[in-house]
């Protein structure tokens, strides 16, 4: 094999490798109605979630929106969705969500159950170790999403009240 070849048996390796890597992660994993709750994240940093103890993977629950579970649970639906979710179940206290890469479809989870005094969430990739940081990201912008919709006042450009 000529030596200017090996880049490009390499490029396409790399590229086939991501492409079924996205391919095992397009498949749907709906829960069944007695299992939808929060799962500890695997052994991988590619995974954040609010009960968990491990700091890598520890992220921040969601605080109810003036002790009205309902309304914080239709904030947070429409925050999903505004992020780029596609929901699969929401079943009034349980939600799951999926997130698509826009460079190789790569699909992640996000998870979120209503507790009695905040929503518990969890987001995590499907495939790979690292996800960059992503998945705490994601749950960030969510926050951010699900709390601007509490905002009594939106300021303008200026900063000045409307």
């Amino acid at each position: 094999m000529s030596l200017k070849l090996i880049p490009i048996v390499i490029i396409i390796l790399i590229a086939a490798y991501f492409a079924s890597l996205s391919f095992t992660t397009r498949q749907h994993r709906i829960k069944p109605e007695n299992a939808r709750h929060l799962s500890p994240c695997p052994d991988k940093p590619n995974c954040v979630f609010s009960q968990s103890s491990q700091e890598n993977h520890a992220i921040a629950a969601f605080a109810l929106v003036e002790n009205n579970r309902s309304q914080s649970w239709k904030q947070l639906i429409q925050a999903v969705v505004q992020a780029g979710g596609e929901i699969l179940i929401d079943d009034g206290r349980y939600c799951h969500a999926i997130f698509t890469s826009s460079l190789f479809r790569f699909r992640d989870d996000f998870e979120a159950e209503l507790g009695e005094t905040r929503i518990e969430v969890r987001s995590a990739s499907r495939a790979g170790t690292s996800d960059l940081g992503q998945n705490r990201k994601r749950v960030e912008q969510i926050r951010q999403l699900y709390m601007d919709q509490t905002s009594p006042i939106k300021l303008g450009k200026s900063g000045a009240s409307r």
